[in-house]
Parts: C-alpha cells; structure tokens; sequence
C-alpha cells in the first residue's frame, strides 16, 4: 500500500488492527479520567490502564487506537531532538490477556513490511536488554539479522507513565 499522507498511515494502521480482530477506539480525553497519578494523558496506553489492571472490563480484549498525547516528563528534549515532542499522536495495539510477543511481533512486522512495503532491511527493531525471549522472536522467528537488532535499557525500551502497568517493550 503507498500511503501519501499522515492521515492515510493513520488509517492504514488502523484499518490493519481491525482486521485482526480488534476494536478500533476513540482517541481518549487528554485530562485523566480518575487517574490521579498523571496531569494529562502522555502515552497511547495510559488511558487503558484500568483495563490492564483489572478494575475494569474493556470493550474487547484486542483494542487500537490512535490516542492524542501531551508530554512533559522530558520536555527539556523537545526542539534538540527530533523524536521529542510535546503533542503527538500514538498509533497503538493492545491486548488485554488475549495475545502477547509473539502475535504483536509478527503483527507489527507484516504491518510495515507488507502493508507499508516497507523493505525489511531498513528496519532496526530494539529489545529491552535482559529480553532474550524477544529478541529470539525477532532474530529466528521473524528472521531479523542480529546486526539489525539493538538491546536498549530501561530509558529507551521500558514503558511506565505514572502509578500502574509497567513494562519491557520493544520497538521498530
């Protein structure tokens, strides 16, 4: 698929979710709702953190969603870097206990080098460090050659935003 727009990869990537099965969900508000650990919503998943935890059912166990941002934690970044921004948009699967590594490996995979034709040797995927599970995944599974993937610590490859869910991930 050649996408030509912002709004065509938005909905590319969206598109590509459902037809895994999951719901396609509204961005949420950027003021938390009954999360009192954040002063405004600043990753796609900090809105979904009662689902995580439990306190609350969520419409599906397969979600996406492209969810509105605002961060501060490391607005002394924003202008000196080009991946540092302060509003943003972040495209996002999520599984509640119905899927993990390796169809979210896999899944991410067919999604830019299939539908994006995005060649795969331009891609760099990163693991945490102490993840050999998925970097296995990565290297024999999806076949990503060890010179393409970078183990990263828990500043670059560890997600947590506020009080709740946390955890490794990975990244292309």
């Amino acid at each position: 698929m050649k996408w030509t727009s912002l709004n065509d990869l938005r909905e590319a990537f969206l598109s590509f979710f459902e037809s895994k099965g999951h719901l396609r969900l509204k961005s949420f508000s950027l003021i938390p709702i009954n999360d009192r650990s954040l002063l405004l919503i600043n990753s796609g998943m900090a809105p979904m953190k009662k689902y995580f935890t439990g306190e609350e059912e969520p419409p599906r166990h397969r979600v996406c969603t492209c969810q509105k941002c605002i961060r501060t934690g490391d607005i002394e970044n924003v202008g000196i870097t080009s991946r540092h921004g302060t509003f943003f948009e972040m495209l996002g699967n999520f599984s509640f206990g119905d899927y993990f590594k390796t169809e979210a490996i896999e899944w991410s995979w067919e999604f830019l080098t299939k539908t994006l034709e995005i060649p795969e040797n331009l891609l760099y995927p990163s693991v945490y460090e102490k993840d050999d599970e998925a970097y296995e995944l990565w290297n024999k599974k999806m076949g990503v050659p060890a010179d393409h993937i970078v183990r990263l610590g828990k500043a670059d490859n560890f997600w947590e935003h506020g009080s709740g869910p946390c955890g490794l991930c990975s990244e292309i």
